[in-house]
């Protein structure tokens, strides 16, 4: 029989009360289940972001950073009604730092002009 292995926590720097709400932890869950491009640090990030960290991790890129979530292709109808264009469809959460205020939207690319 092997014992468990244990490790003591990393004690790099002192770790914040953060938690979220019962609506945000539904909101996050419904969020990731169909993110195929999220990181797990960028998992992380949002959700720090979400329970109240203001702590902007990428000084770089000024007050707002955005992480795609997802990235699919759908139909759409054209807007003359006549048929459908195949769409690259980017979900990107942003989140502004300064403001504490965080948004989920949608980026649509026609498939000829993706690289």
């Amino acid at each position: 029989m092997v014992a468990p292995q244990t490790q003591p926590p990393a004690q790099q720097q002192p770790k914040k009360n953060l938690s979220l709400t019962r609506e945000q932890m539904f909101a996050a869950q419904e969020m990731f289940k169909m993110a195929n491009k999220v990181t797990r640090p960028e998992k992380a990030l949002i959700l720090g972001f979400m329970a109240g960290s203001r702590e902007n991790p990428c000084q770089e890129q000024e007050d707002v950073i955005q992480i795609k979530l997802s990235e699919l292709t759908e139909d759409l109808p054209k807007s003359d009604g006549q048929g459908s264009t195949t769409m690259l469809v980017d979900t990107v959460f942003e989140m502004n730092y300064a403001t504490g205020q965080w948004t989920r939207f949608k980026k649509y690319k026609p498939m000829a002009n993706v690289s």
